[in-house]
């Protein structure tokens, strides 16, 4: 006997229509129970018949209706990717910063002139520039955390400024060779000056 042909396995007529091919597949496949030779089968026999179709579809011979699985192009997947929110980072922004009042610029503007002119008189800065800085510290501690009570972004802000202040004249003077001690300014005092301007920034801007 004969090989059956994928037609002949699925018990449909060579001219049938995909929704009749389609049918009879689940039809045989219903039949079949538990045997999963005979499901293997069917399986190949609708995939010999999809292809066939498909190249009679390439060669214009045919039209495929949509949503017809063609085995040898499975479906392809593409990924979602999170994207970004701008309202996000704009709310984090101004939920960190503000627009100081007039009344704090001219109390932080008045705290870093004082401790910044005190660490340029030689005998304060030679007994006590780390005591300025230090109090300087505290005032911006005690400034940004008295505005919102928030500790912690007061106390981060704070020692960024500290940080940044560092690194920033450190560069300059070190790395740019920033000539200030032609101008009469110790190397140390031109860091307390830097620390000192960066913490008024922080405090006045950091809510």
């Amino acid at each position: 006997m004969s090989q059956q042909s994928p037609y002949e396995q699925l018990g449909v007529a060579e001219d049938a229509t995909f929704e009749e091919i389609q049918v009879a597949k689940q039809r045989v496949l219903a039949r079949s129970g538990n045997d999963r030779q005979l499901q293997d089968n069917v399986e190949a026999a609708y995939d010999a018949i999809i292809m066939e179709r498909l190249k009679l579809r390439q060669q214009g011979k045919i039209k495929v209706p949509d949503g017809i699985r063609f085995p040898e192009k499975p479906p392809v997947i593409i990924p979602k990717f999170p994207s970004l929110s701008v309202n996000n980072s704009s709310s984090w922004i101004g939920d960190t910063f503000e627009r100081p009042s007039q009344s704090e610029i001219l109390t932080t503007s008045g705290v870093y002139t004082v401790l910044g002119g005190a660490a340029l008189i030689a005998p304060i800065a030679d007994a006590g520039l780390p005591t300025l800085i230090a109090f300087g510290t505290g005032f911006s501690l005690y400034f940004i955390n008295q505005k919102q009570r928030r500790f912690k972004r007061a106390f981060l802000g704070t020692f960024l400024a500290l940080i940044l202040g560092t690194v920033v004249a450190g560069l300059l003077v070190n790395t740019l060779h920033l000539p200030v001690s032609t101008i009469g300014i110790p190397g140390e005092v031109f860091a307390g000056l830097t620390i000192f301007l960066m913490l008024w920034i922080t405090s006045s801007f950091t809510k």
